[in-house]
């Protein structure tokens, strides 16, 4: 019962924490986002958190002290803001609800593969060390930084340890609800439903019956979920008839989502090309000048500038494994042939090229050229990956479609949708296809995006009075929360007959017994790696599947390097 109590107290501690520092951030850099719904808050949290995370790790260790701090800063802020708006306490009952509705999914056992590799490892290095240049080397999972690494640092607290170190993913889904199902308490103000509600009601379904399964979100699903809400913003900035000065706050929101679906995966980056269309088609280049927010801007390019050089002090490259961005040839760089080689092993793997159990004879170099692996793909990727989740976004849009037919008397005439909105969506897949065609990379939502847009468009046709809309909207919601929890009660109860995971005892989730051993000592630091070739799990820290090391220092910090004998 106590590791339950302590499960519960510090989610939620953490939750109105994130929630707090968004608050925070808006009164330090943006005053208009305050107006925003309360997940909108968690969500610049979470980018502030981020962004405060990666800056401070390069002078200080995330202990229990630092982040007990850190965390009662946010909750004092949560606390004086919603006292202080009593207005919105309607918001902090739904957030209760939805925490408490969804809340099964933060309950894990066994979590995805990479966790144990280097997730877990990386997190906690993060907890008990200040950063250390040249990481890269531990491992290939040392190579791939995320923000999400960075944010679960902050979660290191006494009793609970390490044991939430899975849960900002499961923030990211509740603050995603919280912002649609706001769409849904403002139907009853709007004249007519439209493309943009119905677009954010199928992917809150989606994200829900989907994403069900937070243990294998890793570093890929909770930014495919901020691409929706890219989308949804990007759709009203285009479609809206909003004031000059809500559509450059609206533009302000899209850049920092971007930022931060990019702070979790790189080739996110690419949808900054967004925000020039926005600006050049609404006609707000001159407007947003004239309303430059510099401390706003100075926050974004530290948010990059951070990103890129945490790539470059792991890596020697500023985006791993592009080897035209490996410059300087720092001592601690990877190899350049080994980051083309893992450029082309990366591209290889998304092409279905190997995995369990198999490996393409074609060497990988010719494997990933001129589509030579459009057979295997199509054979051990589409079926059964991609056509499985088709037939699960066309169930969703035909059965939304089926219930709307039922119950409109009559259509009505729609406001037409550009045909160039499908160009970013498009593109955007063609690209993942051509270079990533793996879901992980972003294949769940740019399928589901452009079947989404024309399934709203059709569905805006419809006349519905507002009480069966009303009705319809919060059936599909009730269905989807239902279906979240029907699945991960299943799940639990494989985790409890498969693994021997006995919930009523421990909500906390699996952690293998690792034996370590030192690999390199020197003063009072030390190196460590994992006995007879297992995962490092939560080994000591620094954790390193390289063994032939040796440390110099740069500036104030360690670097570790290849000890070449």
């Amino acid at each position: 019962m106590a590791d339950h109590l302590i499960f519960l107290f510090y989610k939620y501690i953490f939750l109105i924490s994130t929630i707090g520092h968004g608050v925070l951030f808006c009164k330090l850099f943006i005053k208009d986002f305050l107006q925003k719904n309360i997940g909108y808050l968690g969500i610049i949290g979470f980018f502030s958190l981020s962004v405060y995370s990666i800056l401070t790790s390069f002078f200080i260790a995330h202990n229990e002290i630092h982040n007990t701090i850190i965390h009662l800063i946010g909750v004092v802020y949560f606390l004086i803001f919603f006292l202080n708006q009593k207005k919105r306490f309607k918001e902090l009952k739904v957030l209760f609800v939805f925490s408490i509705v969804l809340i099964v999914g933060a309950y894990i056992f066994k979590n995805h593969d990479d966790f144990s590799y280097y997730h877990l490892t990386y997190s906690l290095n993060l907890s008990e060390n200040s950063f250390i240049v040249g990481t890269g080397i531990f491992s290939h999972g040392f190579r791939t930084f995320s923000s999400l690494f960075y944010y679960h640092s902050l979660l290191y607290m006494p009793h609970i340890e390490f044991y939430l170190f899975h849960i900002g993913p499961f923030f990211i889904l509740i603050f995603f609800n919280l912002i649609v199902f706001e769409k849904f308490l403002e139907l009853k103000s709007l004249k007519n439903s439209d493309f943009i509600f119905y677009f954010s009601l199928l992917s809150l379904i989606f994200v829900n019956v989907v994403f069900y399964r937070i243990s294998e979100h890793g570093t890929d699903r909770s930014a495919q979920i901020l691409l929706l809400l890219i989308f949804i913003i990007f759709f009203e900035l285009i479609l809206s008839k909003k004031s000059t000065k809500k559509n450059i706050i609206y533009v302000n929101l899209l850049i920092l989502l971007i930022f931060l679906a990019s702070s979790m995966k790189a080739i996110y980056y690419l949808y900054f090309l967004m925000v020039p269309f926005v600006l050049f088609y609404r006609k707000l280049v001159f407007s947003y000048v004239r309303n430059f927010y510099f401390l706003l801007s100075f926050i974004f390019f530290l948010s990059i500038f951070l990103n890129l050089l945490t790539y470059y002090l792991n890596t020697g490259c500023l985006l791993y494994p592009a080897k035209i961005s490996c410059i300087g040839n720092p001592s601690w760089q990877i190899p350049i042939e080994e980051v083309e080689k893992m450029k082309i092993h990366y591209e290889w793997w998304a092409k279905a090229g190997g995995g369990p159990g198999y490996a393409s004879e074609i060497p990988k170099e010719k494997y990933i050229e001129n589509f030579n692996w459009l057979t295997d793909w199509i054979e051990r990727h589409f079926f059964n990956k991609v056509s499985d989740t088709l037939i699960g976004i066309i169930f969703i849009c035909v059965s939304l479609i089926v219930t709307i037919k039922i119950f409109a008397k009559k259509n009505k005439k729609a406001n037409i949708i550009p045909g160039y909105l499908y160009f970013f969506p498009i593109i955007f897949l063609l690209e993942w296809f051509l270079n990533h065609p793996s879901m992980r990379y972003g294949g769940y939502v740019l399928f589901a995006i452009p079947i989404f847009m024309l399934t709203s468009y059709y569905v805006s046709k419809f006349d519905l009075k507002m009480k069966s809309l009303l009705k319809i909207s919060f059936s599909f919601i009730l269905i989807s929360f239902l279906l979240f929890n029907i699945r991960n009660f299943v799940r639990i109860n494989k985790e409890a007959e498969i693994y021997g995971y006995d919930l009523m005892k421990s909500p906390f989730f699996y952690i293998e017994e690792t034996e370590s051993k030192i690999i390199h000592e020197e003063d009072n630091f030390k190196i460590y790696t994992p006995k007879n070739g297992k995962s490092c799990w939560a080994s000591k820290t620094p954790c390193s599947y390289y063994k032939d090391l040796r440390v110099e220092k740069f500036l104030w910090m360690k670097v570790v390097l290849r000890d070449v004998k």
